[in-house]
Protein backbone atom coordinates (compact mmCIF):
# COMPACT_ATOMS: atom_id res chain seq x y z
CA UNK A 1 0.00 0.00 0.00
CA UNK A 2 1.15 3.51 -0.75
CA UNK A 3 1.33 5.88 2.19
CA UNK A 4 0.66 9.61 2.14
CA UNK A 5 1.48 11.74 5.18
CA UNK A 6 0.13 15.10 6.22
CA UNK A 7 -0.37 17.39 9.17
CA UNK A 8 -4.01 17.27 10.19
CA UNK A 9 -4.47 20.24 12.45
CA UNK A 10 -2.79 22.59 14.85
CA UNK A 11 -5.29 23.25 17.62
CA UNK A 12 -4.85 26.41 19.66
CA UNK A 13 -6.01 26.05 23.25
CA UNK A 14 -6.34 28.47 26.15
CA UNK A 15 -7.40 26.71 29.34
CA UNK A 16 -6.67 25.04 32.64
CA UNK A 17 -5.06 21.61 32.54
CA UNK A 18 -7.22 19.23 34.56
CA UNK A 19 -6.53 16.18 32.39
CA UNK A 20 -4.91 15.78 29.02
CA UNK A 21 -6.62 15.58 25.65
CA UNK A 22 -5.89 13.35 22.68
CA UNK A 23 -7.58 12.21 19.49
CA UNK A 24 -9.72 9.24 20.56
CA UNK A 25 -11.71 8.33 17.47
CA UNK A 26 -12.37 9.31 13.87
CA UNK A 27 -15.84 9.28 12.31
CA UNK A 28 -17.28 9.95 8.84
CA UNK A 29 -19.81 12.79 8.50
CA UNK A 30 -22.57 12.41 5.90
CA UNK A 31 -25.31 15.03 5.60
CA UNK A 32 -24.38 16.37 9.02
CA UNK A 33 -24.69 12.97 10.74
CA UNK A 34 -22.01 10.56 11.93
CA UNK A 35 -22.03 7.47 9.74
CA UNK A 36 -20.40 4.05 9.61
CA UNK A 37 -17.84 2.55 11.95
CA UNK A 38 -15.43 4.56 14.05
CA UNK A 39 -11.71 4.48 13.39
CA UNK A 40 -9.03 4.82 16.08
CA UNK A 41 -5.47 6.14 16.42
CA UNK A 42 -2.42 3.93 16.30
CA UNK A 43 -1.86 1.91 19.46
CA UNK A 44 -5.20 3.05 20.91
CA UNK A 45 -5.96 2.29 24.57
CA UNK A 46 -9.58 2.77 25.64
CA UNK A 47 -10.39 4.62 28.83
CA UNK A 48 -12.41 1.52 29.81
CA UNK A 49 -9.33 -0.75 29.61
CA UNK A 50 -8.11 -2.26 32.88
CA UNK A 51 -5.39 -0.15 34.44
CA UNK A 52 -5.90 2.75 32.06
CA UNK A 53 -4.25 6.09 32.83
CA UNK A 54 -3.79 9.27 30.78
CA UNK A 55 -0.07 8.62 30.24
CA UNK A 56 -0.95 5.68 27.97
CA UNK A 57 -2.29 8.09 25.33
CA UNK A 58 -0.59 11.40 26.20
CA UNK A 59 2.52 12.46 24.30
CA UNK A 60 4.09 15.80 25.28
CA UNK A 61 6.74 17.78 23.39
CA UNK A 62 9.24 18.76 24.60
CA UNK A 63 9.32 15.77 27.00
CA UNK A 64 9.41 16.71 30.67
CA UNK A 65 12.48 14.53 31.16
CA UNK A 66 14.41 16.68 28.66
CA UNK A 67 14.30 19.71 30.95
CA UNK A 68 13.89 21.87 27.83
CA UNK A 69 11.39 24.68 27.40
CA UNK A 70 11.62 24.58 23.59
CA UNK A 71 11.02 21.86 21.03
CA UNK A 72 13.99 21.04 18.82
CA UNK A 73 15.06 18.77 15.99
CA UNK A 74 15.35 15.75 18.31
CA UNK A 75 11.60 15.70 19.07
CA UNK A 76 9.86 12.91 17.13
CA UNK A 77 6.30 13.74 16.12
CA UNK A 78 4.65 10.47 17.20
CA UNK A 79 4.71 8.74 20.57
CA UNK A 80 6.78 5.53 20.83
CA UNK A 81 3.55 3.51 20.67
CA UNK A 82 2.51 5.31 17.47
CA UNK A 83 5.69 5.30 15.37
CA UNK A 84 4.53 2.37 13.26
CA UNK A 85 1.18 1.71 11.60
CA UNK A 86 -0.09 -0.53 14.39
CA UNK A 87 -3.71 -0.92 15.45
CA UNK A 88 -4.86 -2.35 18.76
CA UNK A 89 -7.12 -5.41 18.50
CA UNK A 90 -10.80 -4.33 18.13
CA UNK A 91 -9.79 -0.72 17.37
CA UNK A 92 -9.29 -0.55 13.58
CA UNK A 93 -8.38 2.32 11.30
CA UNK A 94 -11.04 4.54 9.84
CA UNK A 95 -12.00 3.80 6.23
CA UNK A 96 -12.87 6.86 4.12
CA UNK A 97 -13.13 8.01 0.52
CA UNK A 98 -11.69 11.09 -1.19
CA UNK A 99 -13.81 14.21 -0.46
CA UNK A 100 -15.24 12.62 2.70
CA UNK A 101 -15.77 14.81 5.75
CA UNK A 102 -14.19 13.37 8.89
CA UNK A 103 -14.68 14.36 12.54
CA UNK A 104 -11.71 13.83 14.84
CA UNK A 105 -13.28 13.29 18.27
CA UNK A 106 -11.86 14.02 21.73
CA UNK A 107 -12.94 14.92 25.27
CA UNK A 108 -12.30 18.47 26.43
CA UNK A 109 -11.43 17.43 30.01
CA UNK A 110 -12.13 20.87 31.46
CA UNK A 111 -9.95 22.78 29.00
CA UNK A 112 -13.04 24.43 27.49
CA UNK A 113 -15.55 24.67 30.34
CA UNK A 114 -13.19 25.50 33.24
CA UNK A 115 -10.92 28.10 31.61
CA UNK A 116 -8.15 30.19 33.07
CA UNK A 117 -6.09 32.64 31.06
CA UNK A 118 -3.02 31.17 29.43
CA UNK A 119 -2.08 33.55 26.62
CA UNK A 120 -1.11 32.23 23.22
CA UNK A 121 2.57 32.00 22.33
CA UNK A 122 3.13 30.33 18.95
CA UNK A 123 6.39 28.48 18.33
CA UNK A 124 7.41 26.19 15.46
CA UNK A 125 7.35 22.45 16.08
CA UNK A 126 10.43 21.96 13.88
CA UNK A 127 9.44 20.83 10.40
CA UNK A 128 5.80 19.65 10.35
CA UNK A 129 4.39 22.88 11.76
CA UNK A 130 5.95 24.58 8.76
CA UNK A 131 3.85 22.49 6.37
CA UNK A 132 1.40 24.58 4.35
CA UNK A 133 -1.94 23.94 2.72
CA UNK A 134 -0.35 23.72 -0.75
CA UNK A 135 2.34 21.30 0.41
CA UNK A 136 5.26 23.64 -0.31
CA UNK A 137 6.22 24.43 3.31
CA UNK A 138 8.86 22.87 5.52
CA UNK A 139 10.06 19.44 4.42
CA UNK A 140 7.32 19.23 1.75
CA UNK A 141 6.58 15.68 2.92
CA UNK A 142 3.01 16.60 3.88
CA UNK A 143 0.47 19.37 3.98
CA UNK A 144 -1.60 21.30 6.50
CA UNK A 145 -5.28 20.36 6.31
CA UNK A 146 -6.66 22.80 8.86
CA UNK A 147 -6.03 24.61 12.14
CA UNK A 148 -8.92 24.96 14.55
CA UNK A 149 -9.58 25.89 18.14
CA UNK A 150 -9.91 22.99 20.57
CA UNK A 151 -13.39 24.30 21.43
CA UNK A 152 -15.85 23.44 18.67
CA UNK A 153 -18.50 25.68 20.23
CA UNK A 154 -20.66 22.80 21.47
CA UNK A 155 -18.62 20.38 23.56
CA UNK A 156 -18.63 20.25 27.33
CA UNK A 157 -17.61 18.21 30.33
CA UNK A 158 -20.28 17.76 33.01
CA UNK A 159 -19.20 20.17 35.74
CA UNK A 160 -20.48 23.23 37.67
CA UNK A 161 -18.66 25.81 35.53
CA UNK A 162 -20.78 28.49 33.87
CA UNK A 163 -19.80 27.40 30.35
CA UNK A 164 -20.76 23.79 31.01
CA UNK A 165 -24.07 24.73 32.63
CA UNK A 166 -24.99 27.00 29.70
CA UNK A 167 -24.06 24.39 27.11
CA UNK A 168 -25.93 21.65 28.92
CA UNK A 169 -29.03 23.79 28.38
CA UNK A 170 -28.16 24.75 24.79
CA UNK A 171 -27.00 21.30 23.63
CA UNK A 172 -28.76 18.79 25.91
CA UNK A 173 -29.28 15.06 25.66
CA UNK A 174 -26.57 13.56 23.48
CA UNK A 175 -28.33 10.26 24.33
CA UNK A 176 -31.80 9.98 22.79
CA UNK A 177 -34.58 10.08 25.40
CA UNK A 178 -32.25 11.17 28.16
CA UNK A 179 -34.09 13.60 30.48
CA UNK A 180 -31.06 15.76 31.18
CA UNK A 181 -27.38 16.04 30.31
CA UNK A 182 -25.50 13.32 32.16
CA UNK A 183 -23.17 12.42 29.28
CA UNK A 184 -20.64 14.98 28.17
CA UNK A 185 -20.57 16.31 24.63
CA UNK A 186 -17.41 15.36 22.77
CA UNK A 187 -15.37 17.94 20.84
CA UNK A 188 -14.42 17.53 17.20
CA UNK A 189 -11.88 18.76 14.67
CA UNK A 190 -13.38 18.65 11.16
CA UNK A 191 -11.42 17.90 8.00
CA UNK A 192 -11.98 16.85 4.38
CA UNK A 193 -10.04 14.01 2.78
CA UNK A 194 -8.31 15.60 -0.26
CA UNK A 195 -9.54 14.72 -3.72
CA UNK A 196 -6.14 13.57 -4.98
CA UNK A 197 -5.46 10.80 -2.46
CA UNK A 198 -4.81 7.40 -3.99
CA UNK A 199 -7.49 4.71 -3.73
CA UNK A 200 -6.31 1.67 -1.71
CA UNK A 201 -3.62 3.75 0.01
CA UNK A 202 -3.12 4.58 3.68
CA UNK A 203 -3.39 8.25 4.62
CA UNK A 204 -1.57 9.28 7.81
CA UNK A 205 -2.89 12.21 9.81
CA UNK A 206 -1.13 14.04 12.64
CA UNK A 207 -3.34 15.80 15.19
CA UNK A 208 -1.17 18.41 16.92
CA UNK A 209 -2.46 20.38 19.89
CA UNK A 210 -0.66 23.56 20.88
CA UNK A 211 -0.87 24.84 24.49
CA UNK A 212 2.16 27.07 25.21
CA UNK A 213 2.95 29.05 28.32
CA UNK A 214 3.50 32.76 27.70
CA UNK A 215 6.66 34.63 28.72
CA UNK A 216 6.48 36.06 32.22
CA UNK A 217 4.61 33.13 33.76
CA UNK A 218 5.81 32.07 37.23
CA UNK A 219 9.16 30.31 36.92
CA UNK A 220 9.16 30.65 33.13
CA UNK A 221 10.32 34.16 32.21
CA UNK A 222 10.76 33.16 28.56
CA UNK A 223 7.64 30.99 28.39
CA UNK A 224 7.51 27.32 27.39
CA UNK A 225 6.50 25.24 24.39
CA UNK A 226 3.86 22.59 24.98
CA UNK A 227 2.52 20.35 22.22
CA UNK A 228 0.50 17.13 22.36
CA UNK A 229 0.18 14.84 19.35
CA UNK A 230 -1.83 11.83 18.18
CA UNK A 231 -0.96 9.86 15.02
CA UNK A 232 -3.65 8.00 13.06
CA UNK A 233 -4.01 6.19 9.75
CA UNK A 234 -7.00 6.16 7.38
CA UNK A 235 -7.57 3.48 4.75
CA UNK A 236 -8.67 5.15 1.51
CA UNK A 237 -11.35 3.37 -0.50
CA UNK A 238 -13.60 4.20 -3.43
CA UNK A 239 -16.54 2.97 -1.31
CA UNK A 240 -18.97 1.86 -0.13
CA UNK A 241 -17.93 2.25 3.51
CA UNK A 242 -18.02 -0.83 5.77
CA UNK A 243 -20.87 -0.84 8.29
CA UNK A 244 -19.46 -3.14 10.97
CA UNK A 245 -20.64 -2.48 14.54
CA UNK A 246 -18.87 0.16 16.58
CA UNK A 247 -16.77 -1.72 19.20
CA UNK A 248 -17.50 1.02 21.75
CA UNK A 249 -21.11 2.13 21.19
CA UNK A 250 -21.11 3.78 24.62
CA UNK A 251 -17.96 5.79 23.93
CA UNK A 252 -19.46 8.76 22.09
CA UNK A 253 -23.25 9.29 22.34
CA UNK A 254 -23.44 12.00 19.67
CA UNK A 255 -25.22 11.25 16.39
CA UNK A 256 -24.66 14.58 14.57
CA UNK A 257 -21.65 16.76 13.84
CA UNK A 258 -21.48 20.43 14.83
CA UNK A 259 -23.68 22.53 12.58
CA UNK A 260 -20.79 24.35 10.90
CA UNK A 261 -18.61 21.27 10.37
CA UNK A 262 -18.08 21.91 6.64
CA UNK A 263 -17.02 25.54 7.03
CA UNK A 264 -14.69 24.64 9.93
CA UNK A 265 -12.53 22.56 7.59
CA UNK A 266 -11.12 25.77 6.08
CA UNK A 267 -10.44 27.36 9.47
CA UNK A 268 -7.07 29.18 9.68
CA UNK A 269 -5.59 27.38 6.66
CA UNK A 270 -2.06 28.68 7.23
CA UNK A 271 -1.70 29.56 10.94
CA UNK A 272 2.07 30.03 11.05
Amino acid sequence: MATTKLLLSTVLLFGQVLAHTWNEQLTIIENGLFNGSNGYPRGYVSRSSAGFNDDMMTYLLPPLASGRTRVDGSDLLCAPTQRSANQTNKYPRLTASPRAYVAIKYLENGHVTLPETKPENRMLLMDVLQWTRDGTGGSKRGRLLTAQNLDDGRCYQINDGNISIARQEQFPNPVKGQPRSVDEQWCETDVVIPTNVTIDSTYTVYWVRQWPTAPGSPGLPDGKDEYYTTCSDIDITAGPLPQTPNPLPQQDPQVAAVANCQSRTAFKPNPL
